[in-house]
């Protein structure tokens, strides 16, 4: 079976960080993002994992031409205008061959499920199509999908305002497609979340919601993003450390990831936070749940919390950057509490 990975889009939402690398490759422990996706789909049994690649994604190209990798052949369709989720379905099933029933997946999300039982539940079902689903405690942010007793769907929510939802049970970005369907997706560049989906289930067809209890992230912003990193590091014992990184023995560090080559200088404290190649904390600096990208400075006694820096930024000397505060790629912050 076929795996098409949606991973055109532009990751506005992960900005500044997407903006000098593709949001499937940001580091998630040290290694891209996709690269546990990909190999995902080889513990689950797919034959090949088809990139429906978008414009100005070079650097992904580049990381994951066709070939083999993390255990799985790899394919890559290029987009040569935008597509969205319909147009670039259909475009990756016509242009790689893909026949049969098929999955696809959204680019930007973590999943580690027994798939092997998604599958058996779909075809029990007898599903056109079946949406796997995940439950979280707010979903307010997501897609959620009305499902009935047989846990067919017959309705969605997009971002209900918190406390209205109908239920819990949100898209996870994981779909498993008869092939007839591609057909059914309207002309041009649609998404099938706001077309076909919605469409099937007004014509009853059979939409089947497969909800599971296993690892899932979406890392499309930088509080989720964080989240996931912080988890998988707890996972590897406190923090996952890369090669030639250099920690003097009075820093602290804790749930946190440190890239290739950074320096963490004495008396500082990294706590919760993502560190990506390259990057330096000066001497009693305090970083505390934020994301530095490659190349970040972080002058001796500054103080971070809740900071997003783009590749090469810099923070002054006993700056005092206030949460929230994202430095664009080469910013630099000097500021101080009075």
């Amino acid at each position: 079976m076929d795996a098409i990975v949606l991973v055109g889009g532009q990751g506005t939402r992960l900005r500044p960080l997407s903006l000098t690398r593709h949001k499937s490759l940001v580091p998630v422990c040290n290694r891209p993002a996709i690269a546990y996706l990909f190999e995902w789909l080889a513990r689950s049994g797919f034959d090949r994992a088809v990139l429906a690649i978008g414009r100005d994604n070079d650097d992904l190209a580049e990381a994951y031409p066709p070939g083999r990798a993390h255990g799985i052949e790899i394919t890559v369709v290029h987009e040569t205008s935008r597509l969205e989720s319909g147009g670039a379905i259909r475009n990756a099933v016509q242009t790689a061959g893909v026949e049969g029933r098929f999955v696809v997946l959204n680019g930007d999300v973590f999943v580690d499920f027994d798939f092997a039982a998604a599958l058996r539940a779909h075809a029990e079902k007898q599903a056109d199509l079946t949406l796997a689903l995940y439950p979280v405690s707010d979903p307010s942010s997501f897609g959620v999908a009305v499902v009935d007793d047989e846990s067919m769907v017959t309705g969605f929510v997009e971002k209900p305002p918190r406390g209205t939802a109908p239920g819990n049970l949100v898209n996870a970005g994981v779909w498993i497609f008869e092939p007839g369907l591609v057909a059914e997706i309207p002309t041009g560049p649609v998404r099938v979340e706001e077309t076909l989906f919605p469409s099937l289930v007004a014509r009853r067809r059979r939409v089947f919601g497969y909800r599971f209890d296993g690892t899932w992230a979406d890392i499309g912003t930088p509080a989720r993003y964080l989240s996931l990193n912080r988890e998988l590091a707890l996972r590897a014992g406190g923090n996952c450390i890369g090669e030639n990184v250099s920690v003097d023995a009075s820093a602290r560090l804790s749930a946190s990831s440190l890239g290739a080559g950074c320096v963490v200088g004495p008396g500082a404290v990294v706590r919760e936070s993502i560190l990506w190649e390259g990057v330096t904390i000066g001497a009693g600096a305090s970083v505390d749940a934020c994301i530095l990208a490659d190349g970040v400075s972080v002058g001796a006694g500054a103080r971070l919390s809740g900071v997003v820096a783009g590749k090469g930024a810099t923070i002054g000397e006993a700056a005092s950057v206030p949460p929230g505060t994202s430095l664009e790629p080469g910013g630099r912050y000097d500021g101080r509490d009075d």
